[in-house]
């Protein structure tokens, strides 16, 4: 079952927190040897949580909505009393004083923490593979990359070692894991959800969001954790209302943006197929499919990388002068390369920043949501550093974010859905991306595919 109806039986008492706390346990012992998605498992602590919110149901209702639920989340944000490493070695035994306010809002509304999720070190980097706590790998190949930065979070949502996480997205982070294995991933609007006591990595790049098994899983969790933060000075209030209320709505009408020049091109078939089976999936359930251009996007990658480095190295540096020899060789030369440089490229990225988003507020005035792949094919191999498609060789970390970059840059929602199985039996995933606060009408999209291509299992992990 999804989180919501798993919370919905919890509150209806037809199980209790012990047991389903004690089946994610047996089933984090079972098999998260094949997956390494966690970094750390709260086993005493998640069933004393379980216990005491049991004794409290039995005497009074609980109508938090996610009471006695318990969840995983990503390991760059921070839990009181319960260490969080970013997947590095520098901070391999930091425990936090205080919590991350997402995870805050989330135990305000009875959650439990099951355990901290893998990723990649410090999440710089589209794989998942981490030097000090080992890959993460995909549930449906264990061969393969379960994709990153949350790379852990999207593993264990898929192979049901947690009913949800929550991730972190600064080129892809949420939506490139969702697609490798075939769950559904959100990095909102930019400063919609509180970035505090989550460990940065670009802080103007950065967006936290939700990783779940369904779309209204999805639309559950933003509910809760949307909203202004005194601690955060990025966060803006998004639209009251419930972020749930179109799921399940018709689409008739709405006007979908594709771009089929970039979005097909430089593309596995398989994915292509797919891609055109979703445009056709929304243009029968009545929504309008329009042809648009996305502005500047053949230059989005070389800005977007000139801020990302030069914000990642103003956060690493001191670190890297005191303790250079713990980071991982990749990341530690990705952030090196930052100091090429200068505060003129800084301004002059920002200043095309400026001009992209225009750009797409322009592109918004005609349509209500723009449909693309999330991925320009299926997850690689783990170790592998290059993609062929066709007869060109792309470098995996860069093709890997092609699609979901620009986005960041642009602070607008996107949301990643499952779009079935390619002919090898791994995930395809479509992105929808919406102007900004649109979440509502990303997830009333989301639903129709969801209905054509719903959550999957991997055989694996029945």
């Amino acid at each position: 079952m999804d989180l919501t109806e798993l919370s919905a039986r919890l509150r209806a008492r037809d199980v209790t927190s012990e047991e389903v706390v004690m089946g994610y346990l047996d089933r984090i012992k079972a098999y998260d040897g094949m997956l390494n998605s966690y970094i750390t498992v709260c086993a005493d602590e998640a069933l004393d949580k379980a216990r005491a919110t049991d004794k409290r149901r039995a005497s009074s209702p609980e109508d938090r909505r996610l009471s006695g639920v318990p969840i995983a989340i990503k390991d760059l944000i921070a839990t009181k009393g319960v260490r969080t490493t970013a997947g590095s070695a520098v901070l391999a035994q930091d425990v936090p004083a205080q919590d991350a306010t997402v995870w805050r809002r989330l135990a305000q509304e009875g959650a439990i923490l099951l355990g901290k999720l893998n990723l990649h070190e410090f999440a710089y980097g589209p794989t998942g593979e981490n030097p000090h706590y080992g890959p993460a790998h995909n549930p449906w190949n264990v061969s393969r990359i379960a994709g990153g930065s949350s790379g852990g979070s999207a593993a264990a949502v898929a192979a049901d070692l947690t009913p949800a996480s929550i991730g972190t997205d600064t080129g892809g982070s949420i939506r490139i894991p969702a697609a490798c294995t075939g769950t559904v991933g959100l990095k909102p609007t930019y400063g919609l959800v509180s970035k505090a006591g989550v460990a940065p990595l670009a802080f103007t790049l950065d967006h936290v969001g939700p990783m779940t098994r369904s779309v209204r899983d999805a639309a559950l969790l933003l509910q809760i954790l949307a909203g202004v933060d005194e601690l955060d000075p990025t966060t803006r209030k998004g639209p009251a209302g419930d972020y749930a209320a179109l799921i399940g709505s018709s689409v008739t009408g709405l006007r979908v943006g594709f771009d089929e020049r970039f979005f097909l091109s430089e593309i596995a078939g398989e994915v292509a197929l797919r891609t055109d089976e979703a445009v056709s999936a929304l243009r029968e359930a009545g929504a309008v499919i329009k042809a648009v251009e996305l502005p500047l996007i053949d230059e989005v990658a070389r800005h977007q990388n000139v801020i990302i480095s030069s914000e990642a190295l103003a956060v690493h540096d001191e670190w890297l002068h005191q303790h250079g020899e713990m980071y991982g060789d990749d990341v530690r030369e990705r952030l090196e390369a930052g100091r090429i440089y200068s505060g003129m490229d800084y301004a002059r990225a920002h200043e095309f920043r400026l001009r992209f988003t225009h750009g797409m507020a322009r592109i918004f005035a005609d349509v209500d949501a723009i449909l693309s792949p999330t991925l320009p094919f299926v997850a690689t191999p783990i170790g592998e550093r290059h993609v062929q498609l066709g007869s060109s060789q792309h470098l995996l970390r860069s093709a890997l974010t092609r699609f979901t970059h620009p986005f960041n840059l642009a602070g607008l929602p996107a949301l990643s859905v499952p779009c079935g199985l390619s002919t090898e039996g791994l995930p395809i995933g479509i992105q929808l991306v919406g102007p900004w606060f649109a979440e509502a009408t990303l997830f009333q999209l989301g639903a129709v595919l969801e209905k054509v291509w719903p959550f999957a299992a991997p055989p694996l992990f029945h």
